[in-house]
């Protein structure tokens, strides 16, 4: 119970269909000294387990606040800034679902004696003959199948969502009917751990990201300075220092670590008909019967489905070929293929870097 409304609905529906459950929040992050910020106050601070208790107080069921602090700064904080400083755009929310969420807290659950997980995850999972299968939720709007598509199917079957059959309009008129006292309650936003300033934040943790170099274009040509890689991310079109090159746009192409220098092109540069996944998690091991696989990949939280197919390669990585060029493909990412009828989560994969550019393979 994280103190929003999702999570106190969840766990209030599932009390009412005679589930014996407890409420648990996770202390994942300390805000530091000073006053604390509204997001802070809503996800990581004193309000939020409050907010839970008293969520749970109605649903008539005990709460208790457990510190996973030191599980969310490896799992999440850490991993947050290292796929930054090694050039990577990382997936937070994803490594805290499968690390902390349904990992030491799963986990934590099953050593109590809990058979599963209660969440106000908006997606829908269903066990079938051949085990669990996730699908997305009723509300496409508040759907989240894209952050749960890492988890192993073992964890899957340990997970009960009730919100995936709610639209968030009915998620809160049942907070209302259930006198939970957050129905009105701003959703979440992403990075908690963050207000606004990311870089700012990694830049306080590792001033060497700070460290000037050049710009230049993918011929080798300097046409520039930076004042720090951490600044710059694949995709990038504003904020781009490069002398006499008015002709633009310009986007960045890649940043190169070894060198410290970042590599501006034009956008064509940064299609992409392929890429390779490392981490690999199949749930619908038939979608692969003829070693290939059919559907639509979403190469980012949010982005448009594109037609393409999927093969495991022999050294365990997830080979995604699509049946356009991609335009933007940002290794660190996480690539999700759904079904043909963009309903249900068949695999999913971490973009990788083109070994030979900094990019996802080209081909």
């Amino acid at each position: 119970m994280s103190g929003g409304v999702d999570s106190a609905v969840a766990t209030a529906l599932a009390v009412r269909s005679g589930v014996q459950a407890v409420g648990v929040t996770m202390r994942l992050w300390s805000p530091g000294e000073g006053e604390l910020s509204e997001k802070v106050r809503q996800c990581c601070g004193p309000t939020a387990y409050e907010d839970a208790r008293r969520a749970a107080g109605a649903a008539g069921i005990p709460h208790y606040v457990v510190n996973f602090e030191a599980a969310f700064q490896a799992a999440v904080v850490d991993y947050f800034a290292a796929e930054y400083l090694a050039g990577r755009t990382p997936n937070p929310c994803v490594a805290c679902n499968n690390l902390v969420k349904f990992g030491v807290l799963l986990d934590f659950a099953k050593a109590l004696g809990a058979s599963t997980v209660i969440s106000g995850h908006y997606v829908t999972i269903l066990t079938r003959d051949d085990g669990p299968h996730l699908l997305r939720a009723v509300d496409r709007s508040k759907d989240q199948s894209y952050m749960l598509a890492g988890l192993a199917r073992e964890r899957l079957g340990s997970i009960v969502t009730p919100l995936g059959a709610y639209t968030k309009e009915a998620t809160r008129a049942l907070a209302a009917e259930f006198a939970l006292g957050v129905a009105e309650k701003p959703d979440s936003m992403d990075l908690c751990f963050v207000d606004s300033d990311y870089r700012g934040f990694i830049r306080r943790r590792y001033p060497e990201s700070m460290a000037p170099g050049p710009v230049m274009t993918t011929d080798g040509s300097v046409v520039g300075h930076h004042d720090g890689l951490l600044d710059y991310t694949v995709g990038q079109r504003k904020g781009i220092a490069a002398a006499g090159m008015g002709d633009g746009p310009w986007y960045v192409v890649r940043t190169d670590r070894a060198a410290n220098a970042v590599v501006i092109g034009r956008r064509d540069e940064l299609a992409r008909h392929a890429v390779v996944c490392s981490a690999p998690n199949v749930i619908v091991s038939r979608a692969f019967d003829t070693g290939t696989a059919r559907g639509l990949a979403v190469c980012r939280y949010r982005s448009a489905p594109v037609p393409a197919s999927a093969r495991l390669l022999d050294d365990g990585r997830l080979l995604v070929n699509f049946d356009a060029p991609v335009s933007v493909v940002s290794p660190g990412q996480l690539l999700v293929l759904y079904d043909a009828s963009d309903r249900e989560v068949l695999a999913s994969g971490i973009i990788e870097p083109d070994d030979a550019t900094g990019l996802a393979v080209a081909s």
